[in-house]
């Protein structure tokens, strides 16, 4: 398969998609188009939204900032500032969180006895990743017929619980932890259980604790820190 069939694979038969990552794994395609992706993004938001309305959003009235350091940040932050300090750190912070999050994935491998090495961990976590672009589809569908460029940010998370069920404000305790369980994740956990099965040829418990269990703790912790 080439890397375009793996991706429509992993959507419509991810045990053969898994099967040929196993034989030959390879990263860079997904990672580009997420990182790309998700770049653009970020790029189109903060070039049409209002900037102005965007920074007392953000910096106004958000109580974690002092005070006395409000009116600071928000005569330094500018548009240029923040497009780019977003952009230029997707483009760094999402492939060091590849690289970290494929390493817990082979040392729990190592753990359980596994086979397959970093590159195939590396591999597994950027093409379960791939989910991540329904979310792009439907901002950029949102960007597209806004009807005022005040715009909040939950835009560019359209699909996180946060934006469908709950509408927390920014700056609200929970707010950062709902907009981060959003619909493409669950899919790419779901891919993930079905490739360590298929990797492991273990059973499906197996899959889904090795999976599951590391997000069930991360996102526990975080839930007993935004809700205490």
């Amino acid at each position: 398969m080439n890397d375009l069939s793996v991706a429509v694979a992993l959507a419509t038969a991810p045990y053969s998609a898994f099967a040929e990552l196993r034989e030959r794994p390879r990263f860079w395609f997904p990672l580009l188009l997420v990182v790309l992706t998700t770049a653009a993004m970020l790029f189109w938001y903060y070039s049409v939204v209002d900037i102005d309305w965007l920074k007392d959003l953000m910096y106004g009235n958000n109580p974690a900032i002092p005070e006395a350091q409000r009116s600071v940040i928000m005569s330094v932050m500018n548009r240029s500032r923040l497009l780019w300090s977003s952009v230029i750190g997707v483009v760094v912070v999402l492939p060091v969180i590849t690289a970290v999050t494929a390493l817990y994935w082979l040392l729990a491998a190592k753990v359980t006895k596994l086979t397959p090495g970093y590159k195939h961990w590396f591999a597994f976590t950027c093409w379960t990743a791939l989910p991540v672009l329904i979310s792009h589809v439907v901002a950029a569908i949102l960007l597209l017929i806004r009807d005022t460029p005040q715009i909040g940010l939950g835009v560019l998370q359209p699909l996180s619980l946060n934006e469908l069920v709950f509408h927390l404000p920014m700056g609200s305790p929970a707010q950062n932890l709902l907009g981060s369980l959003a619909i493409p994740a669950f899919l790419g956990w779901v891919l993930q259980v079905i490739g360590v099965h298929v990797w492991s040829q273990r059973s499906w418990l197996f899959g889904t604790l090795f999976v599951l269990l590391p997000n069930a703790v991360f996102f526990g912790v975080w839930a007993i820190l935004a809700f205490r």
